[in-house]
């Protein structure tokens, strides 16, 4: 049992414009996140932002959402959200709205790796580059719980290098975040 916890609160200051709600192959960039995660067989899947069309977009696809009122705290506001509005689970599967060349294939290899061993951190990888969706064991709740400002899970993982099982992928783009009007461009213009 692994619950999925979309993170959609962020400013796009980088991008001078909501990022999330940019179009790309039909659809907005958030809308491929919130399709593929739908795909997959999470055991409750939560969607956290503070925009309410993006809200409303979750809302749509039947998935439970909040509206983060307190989204200028930072990440780590965002991450409390949705482990405070899901049951207890074996593992939380944290994503960004921002990765739409992340698919549902890797994403069940993601959670087949921690289904393995349900103490290890999973985080994909490409070449050492790392990267999200990070699936977090249930032991590390409490840590995830106690993060302060815009920390999000790195800090976790950064104090727990020795629990952290890395899977590697074959293709860099499946990491690639949009953050920057270049990002976007090199997006529209990639051949996937």
């Amino acid at each position: 049992m692994i619950n999925a916890i979309i993170m959609a609160s962020g400013y796009s200051r980088r991008m001078g414009t909501n990022k999330l709600l940019l179009p790309y192959n039909g659809k907005t960039l958030i809308e491929h996140t919130l399709d593929n995660v739908c795909s997959c067989n999470f055991y409750n899947t939560i969607l956290v932002a503070k925009d309410l069309e993006i809200l409303a977009l979750g809302k749509n696809r039947g998935m439970k959402t909040i509206n983060n009122t307190e989204a200028v705290r930072g990440q780590s506001e965002t991450i409390k959200l949705g482990i405070n509005n899901l049951p207890e689970a074996m593992g939380y599967a944290f994503f960004t709205g921002d990765q739409p060349l992340m698919n549902s294939k890797t994403i069940k290899y993601l959670i087949d790796c921690f289904k393995m061993d349900y103490n290890f951190i999973v985080a994909p990888s490409y070449r050492g580059e790392r990267g999200t969706p990070v699936i977090f064991p249930r032991v590390y709740v409490k840590e995830l719980l106690s993060l302060r400002g815009d920390k999000g899970g790195r800090t976790v993982i950064q104090a727990n290098l020795d629990k952290v099982k890395y899977v590697d992928l074959k293709e860099a783009h499946l990491l690639w975040d949009i953050d920057t009007k270049a990002d976007y461009e090199k997006l529209i213009n990639m051949k996937v």
